[in-house]
């Protein structure tokens, strides 16, 4: 993990999307939540993953 991440304390799913442009193949979507702790709690970013299906 890259250091700007520091100490996550876990991951989880938030979200998907799925497209599926007309004659393309389709795309995907992935939103993970990524938890830590932060200066006044719990701190909560996100990170997205693209990706096309084969």
């Amino acid at each position: 993990m890259p250091g700007s991440r520091h100490c996550p304390t876990s991951y989880s799913l938030s979200e998907s999307y799925a497209f599926t442009p007309d004659g393309k193949p389709a795309v995907l979507a992935v939103l993970v939540q990524r938890f830590s702790q932060g200066f006044e709690g719990r701190d909560r970013r996100f990170i997205a993953v693209t990706g096309q299906v084969r």
